[in-house]
C-alpha cells in the first residue's frame, strides 16, 4: 500500500510540477447500508438507498483539477430507528467510513430523512441531512489522503468540511454537527500542523525503506515523524486526531526504524502510544 502510494506521487511531481498541489478527483467507495433494525416495510422503503449513495459518492467531482487519482473508502450506514416528523420519515444512524491511509472516522448518530426515489444531487441549494454528511465525512477523507500527497494538501478539502458542519449547525437536523466541527477544526489547528506534516515524512519513509533503499533518508524522516509526533503528544496528549493517526499505523510504524542505529525513536513511541506498548518493544531495528 504505501510502495504504491508513494510511487503515484514521484510520478505525479515528475509530470505535473507545474500545478502547485495534488489534488482528488475520484472516490471508489464500498457502500454497506444496514437496516435490520427497522421493520420489513420500513426496509422496503430503503432498498435502493445503498446503491444510489454508491453512486453518489463514486460519481460526484470532489476537485476542480482533472487529475487521475482514485482514493478508495468504505462507508458503513447503519440505520438504527424511523420516526415521523410531520410529512417526512426521519431515520436515525451510524456512520462509519475510512480509507487505506487510515483516515478513519466513525459517527455515533445522526438523523436524516428519505423517501423512495429520492433524487441524489451532487449541485444543491438546500442543505441534505444524508448527503451533507456524506460529504463532509468525503472531505475529511480526501483531506486526509491529500495530506500524504503533498504537505498540507488536504487544506481545501478540510476547509469545505469546515463549510458544511456550520450550514449542518443552522439546518432543521443540527443534530451532531457542533461536535463534526469541533472535529474538523481540530484537525486543521496549529497544534495538530506537527502531525499532519508527520503523515507525510511517514509515507515517504516508508517508500525509502521500501521501494528506493535509502537509509540515510530513512533514519531522517522517521526522525522527523517521531519528533512531530512528540510535539502533538506533548500539547495535546489526548488529541483524537493523534489517536486515529497512531490507531491506524501503529503496527506498521516499526518499518519506518529498520535502518535506525539506535532505539531513541522507538522508545519516544512507547512514550507517546503507550496503549500500543507491546508492538514498539518488539520492533526491529538496525541498533
Amino acid at each position: 500500500m504505501s510502495s504504491s502510494r508513494f510511487l503515484v506521487f514521484v510520478i505525479i511531481l515528475a509530470f505535473l510540477s507545474t500545478y502547485s498541489m495534488v489534488k482528488a478527483q475520484v472516490l471508489s467507495c464500498m457502500v454497506n447500508v444496514q437496516m435490520e433494525h427497522l421493520q420489513p416495510r420500513e426496509q422496503d422503503d430503503l432498498s435502493d438507498l445503498q446503491q444510489k449513495l454508491t453512486d453518489y459518492l463514486n460519481s460526484t467531482k470532489w476537485s476542480e483539477e482533472n487529475q487521475d487519482i482514485i482514493l478508495n473508502c468504505n462507508v458503513q450506514l447503519i440505520i438504527e430507528t424511523v420516526t415521523t416528523r410531520g410529512s417526512e420519515k426521519v431515520y436515525k444512524a451510524q456512520y462509519l467510513v475510512n480509507s487505506p491511509s487510515g483516515e478513519n472516522f466513525y459517527d455515533k448518530t445522526f438523523e436524516f430523512a428519505y423517501h423512495p426515489g429520492q433524487a441524489f444531487q451532487a449541485f444543491r441549494n438546500t442543505f441534505d441531512p444524508l448527503l451533507d454528511m456524506a460529504d463532509f465525512y468525503a472531505y475529511l477523507v480526501i483531506g486526509g489522503e491529500m495530506d500524504t500527497y503533498e504537505l498540507m494538501g488536504g487544506n481545501p478539502f478540510y476547509d469545505k468540511a469546515q463549510a458544511i458542519a456550520n450550514q449542518g449547525q443552522l439546518s432543521n437536523y443540527s443534530l451532531g454537527w457542533t461536535r463534526r466541527l469541533e472535529d474538523a477544526i481540530e484537525i486543521t489547528d496549529g497544534s495538530h500542523v506537527p502531525l499532519r506534516e508527520a503523515k507525510f515524512y511517514y509515507y515517504e519513509g516508508l517508500y525509502f525503506v521500501e521501494n528506493e533503499t535509502n537509509p540515510q533518508n530513512a533514519r531522517q524522516l522517521a526522525e522527523a515523524v517521531v519528533n512531530r509526533l512528540e510535539q502533538v503528544h506533548n500539547k495535546r496528549p489526548n488529541s483524537k486526531t493523534l489517536k486515529r493517526f497512531l490507531d491506524a499505523h501503529y503496527q506498521e510504524m516499526c518499518k519506518l526504524f529498520k535502518y535506525d542505529e539506535s532505539r531513541d525513536n522507538i522508545n519516544k513511541m512507547i512514550e507517546i502510544d503507550a496503549r500500543h506498548r507491546t508492538t514498539y518493544e518488539e520492533c526491529d531495528s538496525g541498533a
